[in-house]
């Protein structure tokens, strides 16, 4: 399981405009695109905010997903966006 801090970022939209997808973009430029199980689909109205989650990440199409366990409203930034625990 890891921490992972950064900003919540669109990355996928409906034909009616709706976000549908989202990703975590960190410190260190690294996007965690957010798994909709586990607690991920509550992270949507979080867009542009920033956040500290914690989760399981995999490799998935050449891109990390995360499924988020854990979240909370970052208090303030991180210095390296990641920390492994």
């Amino acid at each position: 399981m890891i921490s992972v801090t950064g900003v919540v970022v669109p990355t996928d939209w409906d034909e009616k405009g709706n976000v549908v997808g989202i990703a975590i973009s960190s410190h260190d430029e690294i996007e965690y695109f957010v798994d909709k199980k586990g607690k991920g689909s509550e992270l949507l109205p979080l867009i542009r905010k920033e956040v500290e989650v914690r989760g399981i990440v995999r490799e998935e199409e050449n891109r990390k997903v995360i499924t988020v366990r854990k979240f909370s409203i970052a208090e303030r930034p991180a210095s390296d966006g990641v920390l492994l625990n």
